[in-house]
């Protein structure tokens, strides 16, 4: 009787042994297997639908950027739709200009995620949330200008705007938005902000700028940007307006539209085609 106890126990040992070694093993395969496929391994650029505002994601691997928030949560929403769910940390944040619809939004992903940086150009602006950004997170702040560069792997992102040494700030602050050109894995991204056509015009002197793959085009498609000089230099493939179905200032202006139509841009537009995704 004793022998068929100790036997017994001996049993339960090597099954509780057994069933903790493929529990382990099967959680080995969870963390290999399964969290592999949820990381972007080609770089992709996103434009969120995020109502009438913009909100851009470029990422690859575990490495994201976010450029501008949108008004509201809803870049909460549509993040967790991309970034892997075990990701809680966005490395680059740019801030575009201090408008509600670019930067609401960028605060409550501050609250959300583990954010690394946030570029952004220091323009004088009266907005509470502005402000706020300037108070609370002062830590990881950092005044960009034209020539800084972000880069990761295929990512390669640098400022065209604000130029170094330029004091004076414009009266409209759309066109003190912060431009970015990225390359990506060999595809132009021209990100203009809300920049409008008096912006647009001090960046023609670039002349890699000619032969953009995608354009986000300026201030939401209104009729003050995508001038048809700015396009003739920039020549895009493509061109997505960022703004929401209603909204009070009837972008994207018909006339911007047109522009587009008449020299064969192809355009998308966030309410009309949802969050508009492209990977290289």
């Amino acid at each position: 009787m004793k022998n068929t106890t100790t036997t017994l126990k001996i049993l339960k040992e090597l099954l509780f042994r057994n069933i903790l070694n493929i529990l382990f093993f099967l959680l080995a395969i969870f963390f290999v297997v399964i969290l592999k496929k949820t990381e972007i391994g080609q770089v992709e650029v996103i434009f969120l639908n995020v109502g009438q505002g913009d909100a851009i994601l470029i990422q690859q691997g575990n490495y994201q950027i976010l450029v501008d928030g949108g008004a509201d949560d809803t870049v909460l929403y549509e993040l967790a739709k991309y970034l892997p769910w075990y990701d809680k940390t966005i490395e680059k944040v740019v801030l575009t200009h201090p408008h509600a619809d670019h930067i609401n939004g960028l605060l409550l992903v501050l609250k959300n995620y583990t954010v690394g940086e946030v570029y952004y150009n220091p323009v004088e602006y009266p907005n509470l949330a502005y402000e706020y950004l300037k108070d609370t997170y002062n830590d990881i702040l950092v005044e960009i200008k034209s020539g800084d560069v972000l880069e990761y792997e295929d990512i390669y992102g640098v400022a065209l705007y604000p130029f170094e040494g330029e004091k004076i700030q414009e009266k409209n602050v759309n066109n003190s938005s912060v431009v970015m050109l990225f390359v990506l894995n060999g595809y132009k991204v021209l990100l203009m902000g809300d920049a409008e056509a008096e912006l647009e015009e001090k960046l023609l002197d670039y002349t890699f700028l000619e032969g953009i793959d995608i354009l986000k085009a300026g201030h939401h498609c209104s009729r003050t940007s995508s001038s048809i000089s700015f396009l003739s230099f920039t020549q895009p493939t493509v061109a997505v307006c960022m703004c929401g179905i209603g909204n009070s200032l009837g972008h994207p202006h018909y006339e911007t539209l047109e522009k587009f139509e008449k020299m064969n841009v192809q355009y998308f537009v966030t309410y009309r085609d949802g969050n508009i995704r492209f990977r290289f």
